[in-house]
């Protein structure tokens, strides 16, 4: 397969896992963590009540704030991109 549907697939499973933290009703704070060779690189937070994703990267440790899922997912995609790349 090519870069660029290894590309899109990564981001469709992103896309995937972050739905499903709208979906879930289980706890009304959801977080998932996303890994790179077993290592974890960041941590997403979605709060269903105010419908604020937070993005924490470890590497770099620093945190932001999203409203809108697309922006979240490309974030993810980049910084574990990124991380890749070191190891």
């Amino acid at each position: 397969m090519d870069n660029d549907g290894r590309h899109t697939s990564d981001l469709k499973q992103i896309l995937s896992r972050l739905r499903a933290m709208i979906d879930s009703t289980d706890n009304a704070v959801q977080i998932r963590r996303f890994d790179a060779f077993g290592i974890e690189a960041l941590q997403v937070t979605y709060d269903q009540l105010t419908q604020i994703w937070t993005v924490r990267e470890h590497r770099e440790v620093r945190q932001f704030q999203f409203d809108d899922i697309d922006l979240v997912a490309i974030e993810v995609y980049d910084v574990l991109h990124d991380f890749k790349l070191i190891y």
